[in-house]
């Protein structure tokens, strides 16, 4: 099978000594060429270290496009004839502005990308331009660039991909933190967009972070680890990126994802929530608290439904959502809940199958449950225009179809119209969908996931640790406490290029089109 030879620069890089760094990355990127690399990266901020103060203590480590280390690299690319994408601190020479950047050189020696990270170190670093393009044109292909933390939430890989990139290169300084270990991350942003995630991590002590563990990796455009590298010393790591038989990056997968986005529903999510601790009273939500849920599981051995009495015996005292997978649910069921609902205080979400098709139940006591028509894997357009959303005690629920886990935009749209939980139903329970629940929950929503073959809560992060997770596998339930104090308070990444990620997807396909005949 032919192949992109990829070299990984996991370099150690010491703090504060620009000459070390950089001559050993020369030295790495001669034995990358030697070894017949045709496209290498570096680390995030490789020649100075990445622990600085200010913007006095950084101006001495960084350079413009003329400086040694460009001017350096550009030399070796034309001697090997290949790519290499380098992450250093950079100075524009008119502002003085600093910027944390990557540059990619190619085989003649010239910049034909530069990326400034969006996630910008606070102390010292601008913020780059959302809408300047971070992706370049190889003859396999078109590549992307982002720099560590832009990977941590969703929209830039997404963004990325809608700019036609099969591959993204990610230049880190990510040591594992706690319980998440950022491939979970990569692997995410590989699953949801269909391509490649390349990721040069470093090594080594910094001024105030234990590198030693961080991993460099590979990830396939289905989520497939092919590498995974920690080392203590610097060192080239060679991986092997697919190619098709023409010679091209794969992009099926990542067409596949682009092309089954709910774009119509995608739009709340450019809603500027910056400055709002809040959401509240902004949004008139319900006033915060805690609401217990439980996700359902069928044992296929009884049948492909939970009875009322196995939801009855999972009930504690407190009031709780139920949820209840795709199932067989009869007249006599519907009307057994809603008794049940009205006697307990208990509140219940199901969906209903039957020869006609699929429809959403929801119970609260009253007298009349409500129900709506709905494809559990796709979603259903009615005259209402959008996914169902209602209250449940102190939670503001939205429910999307079970393919939505692959599209952030639309999660980013539930959580910035105050979404505190979102539900799916799905067909079907996996690995890569409980990743993708995770993930999901970064923007400050919970996750709960129902499905004939397992089910599955996923909570908000404290921070930048992981996402506490709950899952049912048949004849199984699962439970957690949705603390909505916590769900209002959410974080987004607003420097976003908007009109690429929401722009319609005839014209993404159109403009692929025209890249490709370039």
């Amino acid at each position: 099978m032919s192949s992109l030879k990829l070299g990984l620069l996991h370099l150690a890089i010491q703090h504060k000594k620009p000459e070390h760094n950089r001559q050993q990355l020369f030295d790495l990127c001669r034995e990358a060429g030697e070894r017949g690399m045709q496209l290498i990266a570096a680390p995030e901020l490789a020649i100075s270290g990445y622990s600085f103060a200010s913007i006095r203590d950084m101006e001495p480590y960084a350079e413009t496009l003329k400086g040694p280390t460009l001017t350096g690299m550009a030399v070796i690319c034309r001697e090997y004839s290949m790519y290499a994408c380098i992450g250093m601190a950079e100075r524009d020479p008119d502002s003085g502005i600093l910027y944390n950047s990557a540059f990619v050189i190619d085989p003649q020696g010239a910049v034909v990308c530069r990326y400034r990270k969006m996630n910008a170190e606070f102390r010292w670093a601008c913020p780059g331009n959302p809408c300047d393009d971070n992706t370049f044109l190889t003859p396999w292909g078109r590549v992307g660039v982002l720099i560590c933390s832009d990977c941590y939430h969703s929209l830039m890989p997404r963004v990325t991909a809608l700019r036609g990139a099969n591959l993204l290169l990610v230049l880190a300084n990510w040591p594992p933190v706690g319980e998440l270990d950022p491939v979970e991350i990569w692997r995410a942003r590989a699953v949801e967009n269909g391509l490649y995630v390349a990721v040069c991590n470093r090594t080594g002590l910094d001024a105030t972070m234990d590198c030693r563990k961080g991993p460099s990796a590979l990830i396939s455009n289905q989520g497939a680890i092919h590498l995974q590298k920690v080392v203590r010393k610097s060192k080239l790591v060679r991986a092997s990126v697919p190619l098709n038989s023409d010679q091209s990056l794969k992009g099926g997968h990542r067409l596949k994802r682009l092309a089954n986005r709910h774009h119509e529903h995608m739009h709340a999510c450019y809603l500027n929530r910056a400055g709002i601790s809040d959401l509240t009273s902004l949004l008139q939500l319900p006033r915060t608290g805690q609401l217990q849920l439980c996700c359902h599981c069928p044992d296929p051995k009884i049948g492909m439904r939970p009875t009322l009495s196995q939801i009855e015996a999972s009930s504690g005292t407190a009031a709780t959502l139920h949820i209840l997978p795709t199932g067989h649910y009869d007249d006599t069921d519907i009307d057994g809940l809603r008794i049940w609902c009205a006697a307990t205080g208990h509140k219940v979400v199901l969906s209903r199958s039957s020869e006609s098709g699929e429809s959403l139940y929801w119970f609260d006591g009253k007298e009349q449950p409500r129900f709506r028509s709905w494809d559990s894997e796709h979603g259903d357009e009615d005259e209402e225009g959008d996914f169902p959303v209602f209250d449940c005690g102190a939670a503001r629920v939205h429910l999307v179809p079970g393919c939505g886990l692959y599209h952030p935009e639309l999660f980013l749209a539930c959580a910035k119209q105050g979404a505190d939980l979102v539900i799916l139903f799905n067909r079907s329970f996996n690995d890569k969908l409980c990743l993708l629940a995770g993930a999901r929950t970064i923007e400050q929503v919970a996750v709960a996931l129902c499905s004939p073959q397992g089910a599955g809560i996923w909570t908000t992060p404290e921070g930048h640790q992981r996402w506490g997770e709950m899952l049912a596998g048949p004849g199984e339930h699962c439970t957690a406490i949705l603390d909505t104090c916590r769900t209002r308070t959410k974080r987004f990444q607003e420097r976003i290029d908007y009109r690429t990620l929401l722009q319609d997807p005839q014209t993404t396909a159109n403009s692929e089109s025209t890249q490709a005949h370039a």
